[in-house]
């Protein structure tokens, strides 16, 4: 490996054990999701704006389901290892607090963008899927990333080597 990115990885960074808590804190997010849903009335779901990417935009396609799906968790496993190589020594406080801290400024840092995303996703466009910029679209992403950050947090300690 390149002597920079030895560098900047943590020593204790554990890339499967990092994953598989992204893994865990994505479920923890899709859990909320299905809630939130039901609470707020507002069906803006992950796995279907997925699927609309990848061409599905009336979400009928299983096998696009299936695909949306694993990218779903794959994108959980992949920031799993941000938070592990990168966003757990840069944050303060404990891991639960780090863990969350990861998991807001992430929906935050991204959120500028869902005009956009308005104005470009073929569900959205369609009306299949609900609008992104508005609050309760905003509440509902902060609490689903709350729940993720805190999972990945309290789920994520490398064993030193």
């Amino acid at each position: 490996m390149p002597e920079l990115i030895q560098h900047l990885l943590p020593r204790d960074w554990q890339p499967g054990q990092a994953a598989v808590a992204g893994i865990a804190a994505t479920l923890a997010y899709s859990l909320v999701m299905e809630v939130d849903q039901y609470i707020t009335g507002n069906r803006f779901h992950d796995v279907k704006f997925i699927q609309g990417l990848l061409g599905d935009t009336d979400a009928s396609c299983k096998r696009a389901a299936a695909l949306a799906w694993g990218l779903h968790f794959l994108n959980g496993a992949l920031l799993g290892e941000v938070y592990a190589a990168l966003g757990k020594r840069a944050l303060p406080g404990p891991a639960w607090l780090r863990g969350t801290i990861f998991g807001e400024a992430f929906i935050l840092t991204v959120w500028p963008l869902t005009p956009l995303i308005d104005r470009s996703h073929p569900m959205i466009k369609n009306g299949r899927l609900p609008r992104l910029a508005n609050w309760t679209s905003l509440w509902q992403n902060l609490l689903r990333h709350l729940a993720f950050g805190l999972t990945l947090g309290l789920l994520y300690h490398p064993r030193q080597k």
